[in-house]
């Protein structure tokens, strides 16, 4: 569905720039010259972001944010303005904008703010949802795995009920983090607890306290209300800090007194607010090499790493790519209403032997593409397409790609096995003969 976006700016040239330039890039969008059109546009429909001018033939732009707000919380604001102020650009940021631009701007400027806002309105309502799917008892996703990592795992998440700690997980992107993260809260909060999910990359680095904590009313400009943050709204149950390493080094320290006091001041109070929240922190980075570049605090690391969970990648994990491949197709055979959907020896054999540097996720869209090319309700290894072989593909056939991949499975199973041909066959799971085939086809000697 296009996002759409509302432009207001009581100069006509300026309205029709903007609405020609954004329609280019896919969008719907609107025009409003004033204020009070401003904000019966936002009362009849749903608007996405706004793009707003700061100095207006009825208003200010300062004190129509917190007004278009109220009609729409989840509506995105873009400040525009040739008064390019220090304290014009606090106020605005204050009073609720995302974003805040002098002009005149360039083309580029103004069409990465407007994603990036857009980006943030599509990451604040998917924590929404999940909130209220939460609410209707949804069903998660089963951390899955039979290796002696994932089993060191799965038998240490019931001793967490009875410790009250944070709880840090890293590991690669497409490991499962999240995946692991709410199996934790369900199993030791149980379903009826709120879980509410941060992207905390997501969070411009000015507004993250008051999304964090909440306001008083009246601690700044805009705040015409009191707002409860995510760590009151998750009293009783997780706060899941996705990408912790992006959160504002000066914000660190408030969330270092909250684990440490359980308790918190919202912006402009003045007393404290405790609370039974448990932090969940996710990370694909190394934290310690973020300690030494100067942008994680070491105290802050050592008070989340109490309870660290260690996901390996998929390549370490051995036969649960087998077992990840059942769960996927069984997700596909639902999801498409094909319950004859299979996998063949040898494309799972291909599978097996990918080193999968995106993981699980990477894993799942492979498979989802082969299930699209497949005939038959058979996925075949020329149904397989492997990421960093697509820019291949220009000037290659598929199964010139194929051959390839084969190729490279074969060699290196060859040198583990130091040469043995019958070794190499029973590794593979293939017969003698059809190795042997296989060598002389590829000029292997």
């Amino acid at each position: 569905m296009k996002k759409r976006i509302l432009v207001c700016d009581d100069e006509a040239y300026v309205r029709v720039f903007l609405k020609d330039l954004l329609e280019l890039e896919g969008y719907t969008v609107l025009e409003a010259e004033n204020g009070e059109q401003a904000e019966a546009i936002i009362s009849k429909g749903k608007i996405d972001l706004c793009v707003l001018d700061l100095m207006l033939t009825d208003c200010s732009g300062i004190d129509l944010i917190p007004r278009l707000k109220s009609k729409n919380s989840q509506l995105a604001i873009v400040v525009i303005t040739a008064i390019g102020t220090i304290n014009n650009a606090v106020a605005s940021m204050k009073a609720g904008a995302y974003d805040f631009i002098t002009k005149p701007f360039d083309v580029d400027t103004i069409l990465i703010s407007v994603k990036r806002a857009l980006d943030y309105v599509t990451v604040s309502m998917e924590n929404k949802a999940l909130w209220n799917l939460h609410k209707n008892r949804v069903y998660y996703e089963d951390f899955i795995g039979e290796s002696p990592a994932i089993q060191n795992i799965k038998a240490l998440i019931p001793k967490l009920a009875n410790a009250d700690v944070p709880i840090l997980i890293s590991g690669e992107t497409g490991t499962g983090k999240n995946v692991l993260a709410k199996e934790i809260h369900f199993t030791i909060e149980g379903a009826q607890a709120p879980l509410i999910y941060t992207n905390c990359s997501s969070i411009p680095s000015s507004l993250f306290e008051s999304e964090l904590f909440g306001h008083e009313k009246g601690s700044f400009t805009g705040a015409i209300a009191q707002k409860k943050g995510r760590v009151e709204l998750a009293n009783g149950g997780t706060l899941l800090l996705d990408e912790i390493t992006e959160i504002p080094y000066e914000t660190q320290a408030k969330l270092l007194d909250l684990l440490q006091e359980r308790s918190f001041y919202r912006v402009g109070g003045v007393s404290p607010i405790p609370v039974n929240t448990r932090i969940i922190a996710l990370t694909n980075r190394d934290l310690q090499e973020e300690i030494k570049a100067g942008r994680f605090r070491k105290d802050l690391f050592y008070r989340l790493n109490v309870i660290h969970f260690l996901i390996p990648p998929l390549r370490e994990r051995g036969d649960d790519i087998v077992l990840v491949c059942e769960l996927l197709l069984e997700h596909f055979r639902k999801k498409y209403n094909k319950p004859l959907l299979s996998i063949s020896k040898e494309a799972l054999t291909l599978l097996k032997n990918w080193s999968w540097p995106g993981n699980i996720r990477e894993l799942k869209n492979s498979l989802e593409r082969a299930f699209i090319y497949a005939e038959d309700n058979l996925i075949v290894p020329e149904n397989l397409m492997f990421e960093g072989h697509e820019a291949k593909c220009q000037d290659r056939s598929f199964k010139e790609l194929v051959e390839e991949f084969e190729r490279d499975i074969i060699l290196k199973r060859l040198s583990q096995c130091e040469g043995s041909r019958r070794e190499t066959a029973k590794c593979l799971g293939m017969s003698l003969r059809n190795l042997q085939y296989k060598l002389e086809k590829f000029g292997i000697a």
